[in-house]
């Protein structure tokens, strides 16, 4: 269920940090370049005969290019292991600098509409004439408390990559372990994050739906510049609302019968304040039919930023 940062198929960008900057413009003085990726993967399998250990990995290469205008970032292009490049998202712009639209692939757009407060309200999600998911933000003063999402799922389409980076996983793979259960040809679902602050940085999102589906996420952050505070980089809340970046992240849901717990940890290098390089290890294990498979992931991402 968990993803790792920065690894989304697409990326949409939207708001703004919730303090002095404005909602929908992200404009750094740091701005990124390139994004690199690797990851070594261990999975050590044991049952009644013993433990087996196998090693995956894929050495460095150039995931995310960013292009910058002026004031605002341009496009994202993304690219695979192989430099194929898998997609190319486009912004658009008010004469606010605001974001107000994204495209990629296949027709796939979102929209962004802001309050009369100024502040980002609602994101919608489309691909050609389906609307995929309505987002709406609601405030407490300046700071964003609850994000809902309703989200129209079509009987035998799988979530797509462009709408999982507006909407977290766990919801999407939510949706999608329901369809077996669906009678009609379109179904909806809503869910609703309950953001907790400390501070300028979220500390908790606990998700909710009307099925008794919980989710919880908690967080703890360094002190550093988080580079993607104002974008909406991941389809995680905490990466494009916190000032600071993620030290460890420990998620929690409700599978079958038991309660299952997932902690990452991330270890940054920086130049002055800014990350350069973050490695992220995720732990997970999990037992079938008597075997029991515990896997972790060391994923390490590289920034490079303009000159």
């Amino acid at each position: 269920m968990k993803r790792i940062l920065l690894i989304s198929a697409i990326a949409l960008l939207a708001v703004a940090f919730v303090s002095c900057k404005k909602d929908g413009v992200y404009n750094p003085k740091h701005k990124v370049a390139k994004v690199y990726n690797e990851w070594t993967r261990t999975t050590v399998t044991t049952d009644a005969s013993g433990s087996t250990t196998r090693i995956d990995s894929l050495n460095p290469y150039v995931a995310q290019e960013w292009s910058w205008g002026k004031k605002s970032l341009s496009s994202i292009m993304y690219k695979d292991s192989d430099g194929r490049v898998s997609e190319t998202v486009n912004y658009t712009y008010d004469d606010k600098n605001r974001i107000v639209g994204s495209t990629g692939a296949d027709n796939r757009k979102a929209e962004y509409v802001y309050n009369d407060d100024k502040k980002l309200q609602t994101v919608k999600i489309s691909q050609g004439d389906h609307s995929e998911a309505v987002m709406e933000i609601t405030y407490d003063g300046k700071v964003p408390t609850t994000i809902t999402t309703v989200y129209t799922y079509t009987i035998g389409k799988k979530v797509s990559d462009f709408a999982r980076t507006i909407i977290p996983s766990y919801i999407c793979e939510a949706i999608e372990a329901n369809e077996i259960n669906a009678k009609t040809t379109t179904i909806s679902y809503t869910y609703t994050s309950a953001l907790e602050w400390d501070g300028k940085n979220i500390s908790q999102v606990v998700t909710t739906s009307d099925d008794n589906y919980k989710h919880t996420i908690t967080y703890e952050y360094d002190g550093k510049t988080n580079p993607f505070a104002g974008m909406y980089c991941s389809e995680d809340y905490e990466v494009f609302y916190s000032k600071n970046n993620i030290v460890k992240r420990t998620e929690s849901y409700v599978e079958g019968n038991k309660t299952i717990t997932e902690v990452d940890e991330y270890v940054y290098e920086y130049d002055g304040k800014m990350p350069v390089k973050v490695i992220t290890t995720d732990v997970r294990e999990n037992e079938i039919l008597g075997t029991t498979y515990k896997t972790t992931t060391v994923n390490t991402t590289t920034y490079e930023y303009t000159k």
